[in-house]
């Protein structure tokens, strides 16, 4: 499917965000908001859930795009949070919001459920520290998803999932050092929820039943 298929926002620059948008396809008491930053599931759909799958296609030369921009110009990360804003207004769903990520896309899920206030966060064995700037520069904010976190303000449960069968490269210890870091502010983190299937519609099908069945409970 080309672009021209495909819904998109813009900035005042003229630059655009695609993704694409599925209602709910029926109407409850709990219709949540799914941001789902994984393009490898863009044609989800849940009938219980209003699904929002955005497209990202700027990686810069640090690789170090996740949902934020290009060269330090973090117009998406602008566009995203404008794009959430605006769905979760006209869905009102803006008390029910929730963002699932894997490695690259778990940084996004994170950094995007801190921003947004969303309710609860899915990030699978998500980056946590990015490369540094192509200057040394390792002052800025993005650079570190800890830099984030504080113990006065309201933060989304986070839910860590480590691949057990992930080499010394991974980023296991990245998983760790963002759940420590949770803990020192007494904000919730759990690192024992792992979905089964590696089918990643049922993966994402089982978080979405697990957010329901923690909404129900309270």
């Amino acid at each position: 499917m080309g672009n021209e298929d495909l819904l998109y926002i813009e900035d005042d620059h003229k630059r655009k965000l695609f993704y694409r948008f599925t209602p709910a396809a029926l109407v409850s008491n709990f219709v949540p908001l799914i941001v789902i930053l994984d393009e490898n599931s863009t044609h989800f759909e849940h009938k219980m859930w209003n699904v929002l799958t955005p497209l990202g296609h700027f990686k810069d030369e640090n690789k170090a795009y996740c949902w934020l921009g290009e060269q330090g110009d973090f117009f998406v990360k602008d566009l995203l949070q404008k794009l959430i804003e605006q769905i979760a207004e006209e869905y009102e769903c803006e008390d029910h919001i929730y963002l699932y990520g894997s490695a690259m896309g778990g940084y996004g899920a994170i950094l995007h459920g801190i921003l947004c206030g969303a309710n609860a966060v899915y990030a699978d064995t998500p980056c946590i520290r990015l490369h540094k700037t192509s200057d040394g520069d390792t002052s800025i904010k993005e650079n570190d998803l800890t830099h984030f976190l504080n113990a006065t303000d309201p933060f989304p449960v986070f839910y860590l999932c480590e691949n057990e069968n992930m080499d010394e490269d991974s980023p296991k210890n990245e998983t760790a050092y963002f759940a420590d870091a949770c803990k020192q502010h007494d904000i919730k983190v759990h690192l024992d929820f792992c979905p089964k299937s590696e089918d990643e519609t049922q993966v994402i099908k089982d978080v979405l039943g697990f957010f329901e069945r923690m909404a129900s409970e309270g």
